[in-house]
């Protein structure tokens, strides 16, 4: 269950959070940084969160020290004993039913003492279309709850990205990098399962350049 492709998605998330703290001004240069804890959150199996359409789900969410959470969720309708990557054999009898954004805030954070103690993450999201632009709203306040134990040695990863808009010339810059351990966890999105997780802190850094 855990692939480069997932950390990646899940890095990708947190760029809109970071972009929309920061303010904008001709001939400047504005500097962001943050520091903090999260929780990496993975979710598959029978069910979709908030009744949306279709009948087995796939779902990342990111839980940020600051009490929010982000992520995606992806539906299908799947035929009896299949799933969207193939049974045991190997045949796929599921169509894409939806996909969706999900955000939620005042998330609630019970962590335990010790090192390598559980910490318990749970609260509501909301769920947003992610097929139009308009992003309707497709759920409210879906309850999601996990338990994540942190297990063996911890991991480092950074993630850096530039852009320059070509109309307003102006340039961003983004590195952030993550310290986190693999965890097994228990709980679910709704219905969903919780399959894999991780937990770390994290510390990013943003500029925003105008010639």
């Amino acid at each position: 269950m855990r692939t480069p492709l997932r950390t990646v998605t899940a890095l990708a998330l947190a760029v809109p959070l970071i972009a929309s703290t920061l303010p904008a001004s001709a001939g400047s240069t504005f500097m962001f940084r943050d520091k903090g804890t999260f929780a990496d959150v993975f979710f598959e199996g029978a069910g979709t969160p908030g009744d949306v359409p279709g009948n087995y789900s796939f779902a990342s969410l990111t839980f940020h020290s600051s009490d929010l959470a982000e992520g995606f969720v992806d539906t299908f309708t799947c035929e009896a004993g299949e799933t969207p990557w193939g049974d045991e054999n190997g045949e796929n009898a599921c169509e894409m039913a939806g996909s969706y954004f999900m955000w939620g805030e005042n998330m609630t954070v019970v962590t335990g003492k010790g090192k390598a103690a559980s910490s318990t993450y749970s609260g509501l999201v909301d769920l947003y279309d992610a097929t139009t632009e308009e992003g309707a709203t497709a759920a409210r306040n879906v309850p999601v709850s996990v338990t994540l134990s942190p297990t063996g040695a911890t991991s480092k990863t950074t993630f850096t990205d530039s852009f320059r808009d070509p109309e307003s010339g102006v340039t961003y810059r983004s590195r952030e990098t993550r310290i986190f351990s693999y965890a097994t966890v228990q709980g679910s999105l709704d219905e969903v399962p919780a399959v894999d997780g991780s937990v770390g802190t994290y510390s990013v850094r943003w500029v925003e350049r105008t010639a």
